[in-house]
């Protein structure tokens, strides 16, 4: 079903702490043949076993393989261990991509404070801060994440793995992410030509940063076009990142539906979401 216009299905639409293996049976038996493996499941042992008893193609997400201690990844932490660990982290899943040839793998860009944990309520995805641990230094967790980002890269470069940056944005929690305004990809692009790092382009983290900072939507993708290679798809209400599957006639049809974007991957990536609502959305996208 989804070997079409490089259309991929996120493995986020199943709950949370689901197991990939349990996933990608539902995949297969549902013809859902490309895939990305998201970051809401828990650990099982030998993944690329997993993987590897599918015909699929595959992309792969952020902190997936699950590690078995689970953390949140922060490659612009201040904190020089969970830096670390971060970046060994995508190190790893850059090697599974590999060895499993998946097409791409997504990293997010950090953040100004290390988050306790993911959000796990239904209305809203964004990560979850204490309060009392929100000592800011925009420059340095940006200089951080340059840093990681540059060994993250050479490393990929010399696994032969594509490695995109993805494009985050929030309303309430603004002050706390990297890599959400125009600026920020004006200083990145000094380092990082096309080649060496791409972006994903988040459509429901565009609508929150676009939203909280008042820049233009369009003007933003224009700006980031040369260096898209996958565009993650959910609807929200621009207060929330709610992650919920897409709606007719709404502003992000334009960008998806750009010429320049034809093989651009694009990823559906919802929660807790029901086959019903993929497939409805795979058949306004193959329209």
């Amino acid at each position: 079903m989804t070997r079409l216009k490089n259309i991929f299905v996120s493995t986020t639409f199943a709950e949370d702490d689901s197991k990939i293996s349990d996933v990608l049976a539902t995949c297969k038996k549902e013809n859902i043949s490309n895939v990305e493996l998201g970051s809401n499941h828990i650990y099982e042992k030998n993944f690329k076993k997993i993987i590897q008893q599918y015909n699929f193609r595959f992309l792969v997400h952020n902190y997936f393989p699950i590690p078995r201690k689970s953390f949140v990844v922060n490659i612009a932490s201040l904190n020089k261990q969970i830096r670390t660990i971060s970046i060994q982290h995508v190190k790893k899943a850059i090697n599974f991509c590999k060895v499993t040839n998946s097409k791409l793998y997504t990293v997010h860009p950090g953040f100004l404070a290390d988050p306790i944990t993911a959000s796990r309520t239904k209305n809203n995805y964004d990560f979850i801060w204490n309060n009392n641990n929100l000592n800011q230094n925009y420059n340095s967790a940006f200089n951080y994440m340059l840093s990681s980002l540059k060994k993250i890269v050479h490393f990929a470069k010399d696994k032969k793995v594509r490695v995109a940056i993805e494009t985050e944005g929030s309303f309430k929690k603004k002050n706390l992410l990297l890599m959400q305004k125009p600026n920020e990809y004006n200083e990145l692009f000094k380092y990082f030509k096309p080649n060496d790092l791409g972006v994903n382009l988040n459509i429901g983290h565009l609508n929150l940063a676009s939203r909280a900072f008042k820049f233009s939507k369009l003007e933003f993708v224009k700006k980031l076009k040369q260096y898209i290679l996958a565009i993650e798809l959910s609807h929200n209400n621009g207060i929330e990142d709610q992650h919920l599957p897409l709606k007719r006639n709404e502003w992000y049809w334009k960008i998806i539906n750009d010429p320049d974007f034809t093989k651009v991957y694009k990823i559906l990536e919802f929660r807790n979401t029901s086959i019903k609502n993929i497939k409805n959305v795979l058949k306004l996208l193959n329209r």
